[in-house]
């Protein structure tokens, strides 16, 4: 009886309770005073004044750095530029360095708390002062690690995310590119070894092959080119002073690649053999080092001459067209861009010169110019097969004056291009060249001897 009458008094008081949360805490107002007081563990430290630090990381490494300007240089263990990236993680983080919870004032033990020993120390120096942050154990949830400053007894904690910013081995805090250069001031680029000899020039805006082949250059695959050899990073340092490099595959180099400007060579770099399965041998030419890069950076610096051809058939942009002459056949349309008005409101528009009569209208014209641009190689081979027939010949001018020839033949149910001045032929896909024989059927005297174009083939898109 006794037992009942206490459950009823206790759940009386549960409710009683649970009543005064909701009707009074729930609709409180929260005011400055409810909220969470933080507490920075640097009072007023500002990133950028930090001028040198010191840290000691969990694996043993050591490391000095010094700011230099606006930069950073390690110190020791060797001396080498920092990763600025790196470098700025540990400043902004020690600057707002938040203060989780005051564990105790004056411990009596810091084993406790894995103080004794430190896993991680940071020293840093801002002006005349300079202050030492010790990192211990975490504590049982994880979440928080305990912490102390080195001229302080008293312990707290810091959030443990925040610790593996400060946890920096020497490694990741150089700075890892695997070469230090401008890529925009490069107009030459040589690669050898592997992949043949290669040779890319820049004829002002313009990237050429001219080794092994005289064609135009793909810019996108040389801008690609640029970018990994220009924003590359080393995976990890194999020897810094390497007693030989034939053990890295590096003497002679699988491959060497030099990137110039004005007949100067800007960087170089040399490829040498794996190192396991995912990273290959790598040396700057102007540093000692040898070190790893991921294999598939290896494999992006020593692709085929191939890789770097222009995909493109023609050269003309839809904006720079202004003259385009097609032949098939006993058939050859000339179309002209003509301006119509005057003023801000003059438009151009696309005209049939010759024959003098409107048997391609203008949106047809158009459509045909664009399918054209649109055309991609899709390999190369070194000859026209023999017993190819013609099956479309093209003169464009665009730009200032320039003229490009372009001559699509078919053999063995392929169609093939070539261009005057580049060696071999490219391989296209029949569809693509149907689809402009089509558009230009209604206007020939005799029918086009070519495969019917697919119904369902859409327009490609304009080039811009």
């Amino acid at each position: 009886m006794n037992r009942g009458r206490s459950t009823l008094i206790l759940l009386a008081l549960a409710a009683a309770l649970g009543a005064y949360i909701w009707f009074v805490e729930m609709k409180r107002e929260v005011t400055d005073e409810d909220a969470p007081k933080t507490e920075k563990v640097f009072t007023d430290l500002k990133a950028e004044a930090i001028a040198a630090l010191e840290l000691h990381g969990s694996n043993g490494d050591r490391t000095r750095l010094k700011k230099q300007g606006v930069g950073w240089t390690i110190e020791s263990p060797v001396q080498v530029p920092a990763d600025a990236t790196e470098v700025s993680g540990v400043t902004s983080n020690l600057a707002s360095l938040d203060l989780t919870r005051v564990i105790d004032e004056k411990p009596a033990n810091l084993e406790t708390f894995g103080l004794h020993a430190p896993r991680v120390s940071v020293t840093f120096t801002a002006g005349t002062t300079t202050r030492t942050l010790l990192l211990g154990s975490k504590t049982a949830t994880g979440g928080d690690t305990y912490a102390k400053l080195a001229d302080a007894p008293r312990v707290f904690t810091v959030p443990s995310w925040l610790e593996q910013s400060l946890d920096r081995t020497t490694f990741q805090l150089r700075n890892k590119a695997i070469v230090t250069m401008d890529r925009e001031a490069v107009d030459h680029l040589a690669i050898i070894g592997a992949p043949g000899t290669i040779e890319l020039k820049k004829q002002g805006d313009d990237w050429r092959l001219v080794q092994p082949l005289q064609a135009r250059a793909d810019a996108a695959e040389v801008s690609s080119l640029l970018t990994r050899l220009s924003s590359g990073q080393m995976q990890a340092i194999v020897a810094e002073q390497p007693a030989t490099l034939d053990t890295y595959g590096l003497q002679p180099a699988r491959t060497t690649v030099t990137a110039m400007a004005g007949g100067k060579t800007l960087a170089q770099v040399f490829v040498g053999s794996p190192s396991g399965d995912t990273a290959v041998h790598m040396k700057d030419a102007a540093r000692p080092i040898v070190f790893t890069v991921e294999k598939g950076l290896a494999d992006d610096l020593q692709r085929a001459a191939a890789a770097y051809r222009a995909k493109d058939v023609f050269a003309y942009r839809m904006f720079n067209l202004s003259r385009l002459v097609l032949m098939w056949g006993d058939d050859s349309r000339t179309f002209e861009k003509k301006k119509a008005g005057t003023g801000a409101t003059a438009t151009e528009t696309w005209v049939q010169v010759a024959p003098a009569d409107t048997s391609v209208k203008a949106a047809t014209i158009d459509d045909i110019a664009s399918r054209l641009g649109t055309l991609r190689a899709e390999g190369w081979v070194e000859a026209v097969p023999a017993g190819a027939t013609p099956v479309l010949s093209a003169v464009a001018t665009f730009g200032s004056g320039t003229q490009e020839r372009v001559a699509i033949v078919q053999a063995n149910n392929r169609m093939y291009a070539t261009r005057d001045g580049e060696p071999g032929a490219a391989t296209l896909g029949s569809p693509a060249v149907n689809d402009v024989l089509s558009l230009l059927a209604p206007a020939a005297s005799t029918p086009t001897t070519a495969a019917p174009s697919p119904a369902s083939s859409p327009a490609p898109g304009t080039r811009p």
